[in-house]
C-alpha cells in the first residue's frame, strides 16, 4: 500500500466520523425544537391563569 492509499483511508474515515457527529447533532437540535412546543403551551396556560 502506498502512503497515498493510507492517507486517503484516513481522510475517508475522518469524514465519515464528521458526518456521523453532524447527524447526531442535527437530531438533537430537531428533538429540542419539537420539545419547545410543549414548553410554549405551558407558558401560555400559565399566563392565561394569571389573567383570570
Amino acid at each position: 500500500m502506498d502512503i497515498v492509499d493510507i492517507l486517503s483511508a484516513v481522510i475517508i474515515v475522518f469524514s465519515l466520523g464528521v458526518f456521523y457527529w453532524f447527524g447526531r447533532f442535527t437530531q438533537k437540535l430537531i428533538k429540542q425544537h419539537y420539545d419547545i412546543y410543549g414548553l410554549l403551551y405551558d407558558v401560555e396556560e400559565m399566563e392565561k391563569e394569571k389573567k383570570r
